[in-house]
């Protein structure tokens, strides 16, 4: 009899283990085909994304919309320069000509010049002293 009290006991925990994974099992899946439905859809929003890419980035539109806002003409020969045609920045701060940039629009804009930056030496108070002067 305690034999089969024993028995009994081992095939009920063997019943409530077997639901309980089965439960668990089925929960799984539940949570798998949300997985892949979410995924389907992150797919095709990738793929819609890709097409309105290749639509944005197709050069003639990009031309189109370059001559349509930014008024970009082609360089003309009189503004491409030698690098040694460029003044050094010294000449240009002591200069006093007005320098005339051509933007490629064609307008002409004058260039301010900032003044030369004087170095100076750091003056010696009383309480700083040079290095081995003593």
């Amino acid at each position: 009899m305690k034999l089969g009290i024993v028995g009994l006991a081992l095939a009920l925990l063997a019943a409530a283990g077997l639901y309980t994974m089965k439960d668990q099992v089925q929960h799984r899946e539940r949570e798998l085909r949300g997985l892949h439905v979410a995924i389907s859809a992150e797919r095709l929003a990738l793929d819609r994304l890709r097409a309105e890419w290749a639509m944005l980035n197709q050069p003639g539109r990009i031309a189109r919309l370059a001559a349509a806002y930014l008024e970009l003409q082609p360089a003309r020969p009189g503004q491409i320069v030698r690098v040694e045609a460029i003044p050094l920045r010294a000449d240009l701060e002591n200069g006093d000509r007005q320098l005339i940039a051509r933007l490629p629009s064609g307008v002409d804009v004058p260039l301010r010049l900032k003044p030369a930056a004087r170095l100076t030496a750091p003056a010696v108070g009383p309480q700083q002293t040079p290095s081995g002067a003593r």
